[in-house]
């Protein structure tokens, strides 16, 4: 399972399959030698006598972006030299981070047609698959990220983060790529604070991230952004809010804690930060960019459930979206039939399966 780090591939990893199958994260690098200079570049590594002759199907979520297209064929090369199917889950069909898009998309047309299944999370992304590769994807909703001990805690921690009565609207800054609208969105949002009692901003950026955009200048630009967005926009605090991409669990209360939160994204395909609102009941804000509303709102009526769609070309329709989630509070919509984290488990273990299955045929055959 790769790459190991990432919260939505720990999730499936820690649910674990029948007795007869294991499954073991690891990092790109075990294929290909390779280490991804960025956030998920230090996935635990296997044990030393761990390769390629002990496993039986290879199963790519993410992390085979920073790759050149010649380090990209030589992964999957390897794997067909060892016999190893690989499965592969698009969980991005635009790069959430970059707006040249053809590396991501030359990366993901290659792995598509050398995988042996391949999965999405909507059936709107199977079409988009369909049109531009020609592969039938099975789909494979997305199971919740967090488990009914973590969601109950975060709830509980987050009552010590807000009085009775507060606004908090929080604005997911995440890695501060290419997609995200950062400075500009945060402007678009000082009108919601005024008039409002207890109007509160939480602006949520990863750590290493911040550390990059700001240098050595990190504390005081942090400070100097607080208080500029505090007195400019009307609100009664403003808090800059750091998380490590490869643990969110001190994030989790915070996140809770939020009645609205803002995806400020300019392309994208899925998001995690999505199923994240799901999870803690947080209404999220999110652009009509990518299949967002499709994920959100997945076999369910919006005009009833939280959830507020609004055009990234449009400043005024951001503020008119947050304004509606706040006055108009509803519940998240429910997972589909099929998100069960058991369910989607077993889902993955019936195509582990049929992979094996596949490959012993074929060695039957040679």
């Amino acid at each position: 399972m790769l790459p190991a780090a990432h919260p939505a591939v720990r999730r499936i990893t820690g649910l674990g399959c029948s007795e007869q199958i294991e499954i073991v994260p690891m990092r790109p690098g075990v294929v290909n030698g390779e280490s991804h200079p960025g956030t998920y570049a230090r996935d635990p590594a296997p044990p030393p006598d761990q390769d390629l002759d002990h496993v039986d199907v290879a199963h790519v979520h993410f992390g085979y972006d920073y790759l050149n297209p010649e380090s990209a064929r030589d992964v999957i090369e390897r794997l067909s030299r060892a016999g190893v199917p690989m499965v592969l889950t698009v969980h991005d069909i635009v790069y959430p981070s970059h707006e040249d898009a053809q590396p991501h998309r030359s990366h993901t047309g290659m792995l598509v047609g050398a995988a042996t299944q391949v999965l999405t999370l909507t059936e709107v992304a199977a079409r988009e698959l369909w049109v531009r590769w020609g592969v039938d994807a099975m789909v494979v909703p997305h199971p919740r990220l967090l488990d009914e001990a973590e969601i109950s805690a975060a709830i509980r921690a987050s009552r010590h983060l807000r009085a009775p009565g507060d606004i908090v609207v929080g604005v997911l800054l995440e890695r501060m790529g290419e997609n995200i609208e950062g400075p500009e969105l945060l402007d678009l949002l000082a009108p919601v604070a005024a008039g409002r009692r207890g109007a509160h901003l939480r602006i949520v950026v990863e750590s290493q991230a911040w550390r990059d955009a700001c240098g050595e200048d990190r504390e005081s630009g942090g400070h100097h952004l607080v208080a500029e967005l505090a007195a400019e926009g009307g609100w009664e605090s403003v808090r800059l809010t750091r998380y490590e991409a490869r643990d969110l669990g001190p994030l989790l209360a915070e996140f809770a804690a939020l009645d609205v939160c803002v995806l400020p994204y300019r392309f994208a395909t899925h998001s995690t930060w999505l199923e994240m609102c799901r999870d803690l009941g947080v209404a999220p804000v999110l652009p009509a960019v990518g299949f967002l509303r499709e994920q959100w709102f997945d076999r369910c009526d919006p005009d009833e459930h939280s959830g507020e769609v609004y055009d990234p070309r449009d400043p005024g329709s951001l503020t008119w979206a947050v304004h509606t989630a706040i006055d108009e509070p509803r519940s998240a919509p429910p997972r589909v039939v099929g998100a069960d984290p058991r369910t989607v488990m077993a889902t993955h273990e019936r195509v582990y399966r049929a992979a094996a299955r596949r490959r012993e045929a074929a060695r039957d055959v040679s």
